[in-house]
């Protein structure tokens, strides 16, 4: 009986050993490299001059690097207002697609396709859009002679941190809305039916019954897509490629740019590492309150 138990187990980890290996193959060792140089001097063009400066990087980067604490800053602005806006469209478009109506299945079909198109693509739609000669925005207000001059998204840096925030929150707001229209269909039809007999208003049941029973999943689903935007890098960079100047530079394009345009290896590692040590306590938080849920 123990020989079979133990030929089964050494077939199990056989199976497991291909993806185990791919694992640590494209995950633990490049995570274990990257540690490794931020704590040298490396520099993409002399490579072989690299020298162990232990954490010196680090340390660069937390007390003395001013810019790194202002692209902090918008990357926390970016992550709270998106996440912000999404929430709030979300849970106004699932109160009503949860309703019922003709033709729900095709405007549930309609509210994925932001969250399926690729950044790319929707990112190039956007930034035509938003252009300043010929979008469709300018456009369309100057042909109905509301505006005199055009707008210019992504030009100033406040209008290029709000305009990023706007992209942000469009590409991310299906994945809310789905969650959130989950939720509420797992509300219990008879809570609603006794607050109707009780006389209480469609604000008395949002507020007593919808939001307590969504409460859970909305706060986890939150820190999750604070997480995403937190280390976000393909809608700001696609968009505005962190301008103008270095108004809507994330941690994500700060660490791109000191590896692949200033070639200091070491210290993006080291911006890296701390990134690594923010969205782990971010994990943190969001395995406590899904544990909590889950209680």
């Amino acid at each position: 009986m123990r020989s079979q138990i133990r030929r089964s187990q050494k077939a199990g980890y056989l199976f497991i050993l291909p993806a185990s290996l791919v694992v640590l193959l494209v995950s633990i060792y490049p995570l274990l490299r990257g540690f490794y140089l931020s704590l040298t001097d490396t520099n993409a063009l002399y490579p072989d001059r690299a020298q162990f400066v232990g954490f010196d990087n680090i340390l660069q980067v937390l007390f003395e690097d001013k810019e790194f604490w202002s692209v902090i800053g918008f990357t926390f602005f970016y992550a709270i207002s998106t996440v912000i806006c999404v929430y709030v469209i979300s849970l106004i478009l699932a109160l009503l697609v949860n309703q019922p109506f003709r033709g729900k299945g095709v405007i549930r079909a309609l509210y994925l396709l932001p969250w399926v198109i690729p950044s790319v693509v929707a990112v190039n739609a956007w930034s035509w859009i938003l252009n300043d000669q010929t979008g469709l925005i300018n456009t369309t207000l100057m042909s109905l002679g509301l505006i005199q001059d055009p707008i210019l998204f992504l030009a100033t840096p406040r209008a290029a941190q709000l305009t990023s925030v706007l992209v942000g929150t469009w590409k991310n707001f299906p994945f809310m809305l789905m969650v959130l229209v989950s939720a509420m269909q797992n509300i219990s039809p008879d809570l609603y039916e006794s607050a109707d007999i009780d006389g209480a208003s469609a604000f008395q049941r949002f507020r007593y019954i919808t939001m307590p029973m969504i409460k859970q999943v909305s706060v986890v689903t939150t820190v999750l897509m604070l997480i995403w935007n937190f280390n976000n890098f393909d809608i700001v960079y696609l968009l505005t490629s962190g301008g103008p100047g270095r108004a809507t530079m994330n941690i994500s394009i700060y660490t791109y740019n000191m590896a692949f345009y200033r070639q200091l290896t070491g210290y993006a590692s080291a911006i890296a590492v701390v990134m690594m040590v923010m969205m782990f306590i971010m994990s943190y938080v969001y395995r406590r309150l899904l544990r909590t849920k889950e209680d």
